[in-house]
């Protein structure tokens, strides 16, 4: 009776054990541009975190659903003043973020120089942020981001991309694309 008392308590003890696996610590580059924001925050979040209204910003809504709320005053970013446009898009919350920085070739040189000290060296005025395959997700989350986007190991959960064709249209224009960052957000918050 007490052998099997013993092993009952045994295999109590064990089963315990094998328990479900442990989340890893799942870190990445590059936050939005300010302060306090990151991918995947509502609307009404990230303009009481900037203290912004929604109301002085030109709304826009795209073919893909995305929110667009333009600002047409510059302000300071962590990466230098600049007027910015907040994307977002239902179910993701924050999925980018444009700056528009001066138009102007002599203020061109100051703005890459802020990108480059803030993000790392650039030869053509890109940047890619960590790997998704490097991101040490478990085999559930990899599978939960799969049903949100489809997204090869190579590829990088944030980019950046500054346009420096002095001739074109949205000169000096910064595009920070989080889409992928958001809905690693909402799998890690699950």
């Amino acid at each position: 009776m007490k052998k099997v008392l013993f092993c009952l308590l045994a295999l109590g003890f064990l089963g315990g054990c094998a328990t479900k696996e442990e989340p890893k610590d799942v870190t990445y580059d590059w936050a939005p541009p300010f302060e306090e924001v990151r991918w995947s925050m509502g609307e009404d979040a990230v303009f009481e975190t900037l203290d912004l209204d929604a109301e002085d910003a030109t709304l826009n809504v795209n073919p893909e659903k995305q929110r667009i709320f333009s600002f047409a005053s510059a302000m300071e970013t962590e990466v230098g003043m600049a007027a910015p446009d907040f994307i977002f898009e239902p179910g993701f919350g924050l999925v980018g973020v444009t700056l528009s920085y001066m138009p102007m070739e002599e203020k061109a040189a100051e703005t890459l120089a802020k990108l480059e000290a803030a993000y790392g060296k650039s030869d053509d005025g890109t940047w890619s942020g960590t790997k998704f395959g490097d991101l040490n997700l478990s085999d559930e989350q990899v599978a939960a981001f799969k049903k949100e986007a489809d997204i090869g190991k190579d590829e990088p959960v944030v980019t950046i991309a500054l346009n420096q064709d002095a001739q074109a249209v949205k000169y000096q224009e910064c595009v920070f694309e989080g889409k992928n960052a958001a809905i690693l957000e909402q799998v890690l918050a699950k």
